[in-house]
């Protein structure tokens, strides 16, 4: 063994140079996979390690009012409890600027989990003390930023003027979605109560969370079997657990199918560059051969430096990856409570270096087993015009290879079924693919014996070379081909989002939204929005809470599923139709008239319906403010997910809510100007209703998305990078034999001129072929994707992608036309010469 290895050593420094498509293809294919399989794991660990700190207890009860005192002794005395109250509301700045925020009010024991880690450093009971009369207040890094508020500051909430102590720079507990729904503020009891923002009408939740040795499953039963009336949520920490698991789990998969995609993308580089290096090598295996070098040592030479050529290309991607998904990280880190670990690391690395070795050897075999095939007559014959076949041994071996990699590729999918479903679709596009590349040659033998060719020396060379042995139809479709439908796809679904936002939504949306309207302020509300000189309209609907409490004469409390029974403890948003003001989209059923006037009817969200099993014809019966209402359910809708604003679950027939109604919801349509203007007009009058501007939350959404069409760009970038390589590597592995027919053609009479013309033209007709794939596919990918997943349309601007697509594929085959036309400046009889040596 060291005598081969030394071997091949000295053969690969001496030629190995050729290789170098080999090693950036797997490099690339490596990077990506090290790179998010890093920074997953990397978020994952720390998000599911500290599901505790996220949650704030084993177990959270929420309410909507304080507990009684004999639940609190309960729960006191089967574990440590803290009590955070929380809900929306308004905060003014000295400068009259009102912004929304997450307001919460602290115990001394909270957090129960983690520390909260405030600038300057200080306890958090100390920051919100009363200093000279005045409260503390510790507010959110993210809306110190917006507002440029500084320590000493003062600010005002409700009817209470607060002083900001601290900035919080860690919050154990923060919500994920809190740049959305309000940065959060603390304060204590006592400064709650000063500012009378909890009045008849508000909306705080009560979260009781509990630190206890029992099991928080047990807990809960415990519980609800102590409480069976009560109203009250009870979750766990597991529960979290388990769902924030599944959806890193699906977003990890997602990820890692793409470098998945890539690096296959890559392994096709790998073989034709592996091939075009052994079709140079052709006469040395031959002599090799003739002078009596056993099969199974020869290809152990070559074996040997396949091997550490993939070795080190996947550890050359594996670095930079980890650098990529350390960088990731650290942006992470600004949102989500994410520590930078090297160890996590270790097993996503070591199996993207692995994966990349098995990738190599996959696709390196078959190129390697049809050059050991040569005999060593072609020495006396030529090589360029033998004909060499793949054994059954290595395809063998290739088949074996590859159920090893799809084992492991299922071991390392966070979701096994991503995996599986990964093959699938693989196994499925290589047989699509291999039926059309069937049939276009087909198409053009057809076409080659056409009469409409006859004289047409050119095109009728190029239409042959789509159907001859070694035409690069095949890979070509499969490697630009494949990257190119990536790209369209997500040009497809990028550009959707940005029309969804920069036009669908501002046309559609209202500058601002109102919550917690009371009823009896009403009127005095409608004034103070009516001030605004642009605006259009004002829409406002009554907004009533209650809980489904039975279907169909069931009880839910009573049911034997257990999604019921916890159904009856969720509290639901409930309204009238008020023409459809929130533009949901009846899926089953109908409306009822606009003049119905009989008894009350009912449409349930289509999430809450498909979690119960409603159908249309059931009866529900409500619990709203301790009485009871029954509704027939005609209808069921669906959000329209961006265009939605107050993701009703339940929606009623004019009248049926009419006693229930204490507060209001609504819409103001006007400019943007105005909407800050209303906005700090209403805060300063009526502190307790709370004030969207739907500006804020766009400008959120832009960011977002510039920041996911950034990582698709980068990602589509990668993979199209990966298939010129592909396709670098195509031309490299037919680049002789390609030579030799060209040079033959010259030779017999062709004009150097008409046979590049033929060349340019085969080349233009697979760039027409892969951008007329990569279109249909990619949009149909889009498509697809839009409508069931983002329930979106497909944009005007359709025809960009493919458009790009056909840029791309023109461009990278046209340079390879003009490379290969380079090469055919040389000596026709040298050629032939070297040929037949």
């Amino acid at each position: 063994m060291p005598t081969l290895l030394k071997l091949a050593w000295r053969d690969l420094r001496g030629s190995g140079r050729t290789l170098w498509v080999f090693c950036a293809c797997l490099a690339l294919g490596v990077t990506l996979i090290a790179a998010s399989g890093g920074l997953y794991r990397q978020v994952g660990a720390s998000l599911l390690a500290d599901t505790r700190v996220l949650f704030g207890g084993d177990v959270e009860v929420r309410t909507r009012v304080p507990l009684p005192e004999e639940m609190l002794e309960w729960m006191q005395a089967r574990g440590t409890v803290s009590r955070l109250i929380e809900f929306r509301t308004m905060l003014m700045t000295a400068a009259g600027d009102a912004h929304l925020v997450e307001l919460q009010s602290t115990d001394h024991t909270y957090p129960l989990y983690g520390t909260v880690e405030l600038l300057p450093t200080q306890a958090l009971n100390d920051a919100l003390a009363v200093r000279g009369g005045v409260h503390g207040a510790a507010v959110d890094r993210v809306l110190a930023e917006r507002l440029a508020l500084t320590v000493g500051e003062r600010i005002e909430l409700g009817e209470s003027l607060l002083e900001v102590r601290a900035i919080i720079a860690r919050q154990p507990d923060r919500s994920l979605r809190a740049d959305w729904s309000g940065p959060p503020v603390l304060i204590s009891a006592a400064a709650l109560a000063d500012t009378a923002l909890l009045q008849p009408g508000s909306r705080p939740e009560y979260r009781y969370r509990v630190r206890s040795e029992l099991a928080p499953n047990a807990w809960r039963e415990a519980f609800m079997s102590a409480f069976p009336d009560s109203e009250a949520e009870v979750r766990t920490f597991i529960e979290r657990n388990a769902r924030l698991g599944e959806v890193l789990g699906q977003i990890g998969s997602g990820v890692l199918l793409i470098g998945f995609s890539a690096l296959f993308i890559g392994g096709l580089g790998v073989f034709n560059s592996v091939q075009a290096y052994l079709q140079g090598k052709l006469g040395t295996l031959a002599t090799l051969r003739a002078v009596g070098l056993r099969d199974g040592r020869l290809a152990a030479v070559y074996l040997l430096q396949i091997l550490i050529l993939a070795g080190a290309s996947a550890l050359g991607g594996v670095l930079l990856g980890a650098l990529l998904a350390v960088i990731g990280s650290s942006v992470v880190a600004e949102r989500l409570p994410v520590a930078g670990a090297w160890t996590v690391l270790i097993a996503p690395l070591a199996a993207a270096w692995l994966m990349g070795v098995l990738i190599a050897l996959l696709f390196a075999l078959p190129a390697l087993g049809r050059a050991l095939t040569i005999e060593p007559a072609a020495l006396f014959r030529g090589v360029l015009g033998v004909t060499t076949r793949t054994p059954a041994r290595a395809w063998w071996l290739t088949a074996l290879c590859a159920l090893v990699a799809v084992g492991f590729l299922l071991v390392v999918m966070p979701d096994p079924l991503f995996g599986l479903a990964f093959v699938a679709a693989l196994l499925l596009v290589l047989a699509l693919l291999e039926g059309l590349v069937r049939l276009l040659r087909m198409l053009a033998r057809r076409l080659a014996g056409s009469p409409w060719l006859v004289g047409r020396f050119a095109l009728r060379m190029a239409v042959t070379g789509l159907y001859r042995a070694d035409s690069p139809l095949r890979p070509t479709l499969l490697s630009l081909g494949s990257a190119l439908t990536l790209l369209v796809a997500s040009t497809l679904v990028v550009l959707a989002l940005l029309h969804t936002i920069e036009e669908t939504v501002p046309e559609r949306a209202p500058a601002l939204v109102f919550y917690d309207i009371a009823a009896a302020h009403k009127d005095d509300f409608e004034a103070l929005v009516h001030e605004a000189p642009s605006l259009e309209q004002v829409d406002l609907a009554p907004l009533v809470l209650g809980r489904l409490a039975a279907v169909n004469d069931e009880a839910l409390r009573d049911s034997a599923d257990p999604r019921r029974r916890l159904e009856a403890r969720d509290e639901h948003k409930m309204s009238t139709l008020q023409n459809n003001f929130d533009q949901v989209v009846v899926t089953r059923g109908a409306w009822w008239p606009d003049d119905y006037r009989g008894p009350a009817r009912v449409a349930m969200e289509d999430r809450e319906a498909d979690q119960l099993g409603l159908q249309v014809g059931d009866t529900l019966a409500f619990e709203i403010l301790g009485q009871r209402i029954s509704a027939e359910l005609v209808a069921i809708y669906a959000q329209k997910r961006f265009q939605s604003r107050l993701w009703l679950e339940a929606i009623f027939s004019d009248g049926a809510l009419d006693p229930f109604i204490t507060r209001y919801v609504g819409l103001a349509y006007m400019n943007g100007a105005d909407a800050v203007a209303t906005q700090n007009r209403i805060a300063a009058a009526q502190p307790n209703v709370v004030t969207v501007r739907t500006d804020l939350l766009l400008d959120e959404a832009r960011a977002i998305l510039g920041r996911a069409a950034a990582g698709l760009s980068a990602i589509a970038a990668v993979t199209l990078s990966a298939s010129l390589l592909v396709l670098v590597s195509v031309i490299a592995a037919g680049r002789a034999r390609q030579i030799y027919l060209a040079t033959l053609l010259n030779t017999l009479g062709a004009r150097v001129r008409a046979i590049g013309h033929a060349l340019y033209l085969e080349y233009l007709l697979l760039a027409a072929l892969t951008t007329a794939f990569a279109s249909v596919a990619g949009s149909a990918l889009g498509a697809l994707l839009l409508h069931y997943r983002l329930q979106l349309d497909a944009p005007l601007g359709w025809f960009a992608g493919s458009l790009l697509a056909a840029v791309i594929s023109v461009g990278a085959l046209g340079f390879g036309a003009h490379y290969l036309l380079r090469q055919l400046r040389m000596s026709p009889a040298a050629l032939l010469r070297s040929a037949g040596g």
